[in-house]
C-alpha cells in the first residue's frame, strides 16, 4: 500500500514537472506575450481543475488592482477593484497566500467580482506576484476547484510557487509594457492639449492672424472714421450756417439726397458703423495681451505638472 502512495505521489510529481516543462518550452517558443500568458492561465487552470484564473497587476497611476487576464470574461470586459480590498487586496499588500475553501465564511470577501460579472466564487486560490526585487506587482488568482476535495490544497499552492518563480520575469515585462501604454496614452492626450494651446498662442495661428487683421481694420476703419467724422462737422456746419447748403446736407444726412427717402440715414449710420469698429476693434487689441500671456502660463503650468508626475512615477518604479 505504501508502495502504491508513492508511486502516486511519484506520478502527481512527475505531472507537475511536465506542466511547467510544457510551460517553459511555451515561454521558449511563443513570442506574443498576449498569447502566451493566456495559454499559460489555461494550463494552470486545467492542471489544478479550476473553473477560472485570473492575473490582476496593480496599476500605480490609479492605485487599483485590475485583471490583465481572466478566463471566462467576455472580450473587453475587466475587473477593477481598489488596491486595499478584498482577499486579492490582502494578498498584494501582505505578500502572504489566501487559500479560502469557503468564502461565505471569510470576512475578507466582498464579492464585488461576482457582482460586477455575475460570477458565483465558492473558494479560491489567490497568491502574491513577486518580481525580482522582490516587490509584490499583483496577484494571481484560482476559482473555483472543480474536482475533490471540492477546495485548493497545499499541493495547488506548492505548484503555483513554482509557476511564479518560473514566470515572473514575464509578468513583471507585461505589467510594464500596460504602463507604457497606459502612459503614452496619458501622454498623448496632454500633448494633444499642448498641442491645442500651441495652436492658440502661436505665431501662425487662428487667434494671431486675427489679431492682426484686427489691427488693419481698427487702423483703415480709424482712418476711415475719421474722415467721415470730419465731413459729418464740416456738414453740421454748413447746415447750420449756408441757408443756400442745407437741403443738400439734410438730404446726405437723411437719405433723400440718394433717393431713398427719409427711412435712410447713409451717412450717419456709416459713420456710426465705422466708429463702433474702430471701438471693437480697439477693445480687443487690449484684451489680446493678457489673453495671450494667460495661455502662455497655462502651457507653463501644465509642462511643470507632468514633468513632476513624471519625477514622481520614476521614483516608484
Amino acid at each position: 500500500m505504501a508502495e502504491q502512495v508513492s508511486n502516486t505521489e511519484l506520478e502527481h510529481r512527475n505531472h507537475r514537472l511536465e506542466i511547467l516543462l510544457k510551460i517553459s518550452r511555451m515561454m521558449n517558443a511563443t513570442t506574443n506575450q498576449e498569447t502566451l500568458i493566456t495559454n499559460i492561465a489555461a494550463e494552470v487552470a486545467e492542471y489544478i481543475q479550476a473553473d477560472r484564473c485570473s492575473i490582476f497587476f496593480y496599476d500605480r497611476l490609479t492605485d487599483e488592482l485590475y485583471t490583465h487576464l481572466a478566463t471566462g470574461l467576455d472580450a473587453g470586459q475587466a475587473i477593477r477593484i481598489p488596491c486595499n480590498v478584498g482577499i486579492a487586496g490582502y494578498v498584494f499588500n501582505s505578500g502572504e497566500v489566501k487559500n479560502v475553501r469557503d468564502v461565505s465564511q471569510e470576512p475578507l470577501f466582498t464579492g464585488e467580482a461576482d457582482k460586477k460579472t455575475g460570477y458565483v466564487t465558492e473558494n479560491l486560490l489567490t497568491y502574491p506576484l513577486m518580481n525580482k526585487r522582490k516587490k509584490t506587482i499583483g496577484v494571481f488568482q484560482l476559482l473555483n476547484k472543480t474536482s475533490a476535495p471540492g477546495y485548493f490544497t497545499d499541493e495547488d499552492e506548492a505548484f503555483l510557487q513554482d509557476l511564479v518563480d518560473q514566470i515572473s520575469d514575464l509578468l513583471d515585462l507585461i505589467l510594464r509594457k500596460d504602463e507604457l501604454a497606459a502612459r503614452n496614452a496619458i501622454l498623448e492626450a496632454q500633448m494633444q492639449q499642448l498641442s491645442s494651446l500651441d495652436y492658440l498662442i502661436g505665431d501662425r495661428t487662428t487667434i494671431n492672424t486675427l489679431f492682426k487683421y484686427n489691427r488693419k481694420i481698427h487702423y483703415w476703419g480709424g482712418v476711415a472714421a475719421m474722415v467721415l467724422l470730419t465731413l459729418m462737422a464740416v456738414t453740421s456746419l454748413v447746415m447750420v450756417r449756408s441757408d443756400d447748403f442745407r437741403s443738400t446736407m439734410l438730404g446726405l444726412h437723411t437719405g433723400t439726397g440718394f433717393g431713398l427717402g427719409f427711412r435712410y440715414y447713409i451717412f450717419t449710420d456709416t459713420v456710426s458703423i465705422i466708429t463702433l469698429s474702430v471701438c471693437i476693434t480697439g477693445l480687443m487689441m487690449y484684451v489680446y495681451p493678457p489673453l495671450n500671456r494667460w495661455l502662455k502660463a497655462k502651457k507653463d503650468r501644465i509642462l511643470k505638472e507632468k514633468l513632476q508626475e513624471g519625477t514622481r512615477q520614476a521614483g516608484k518604479a
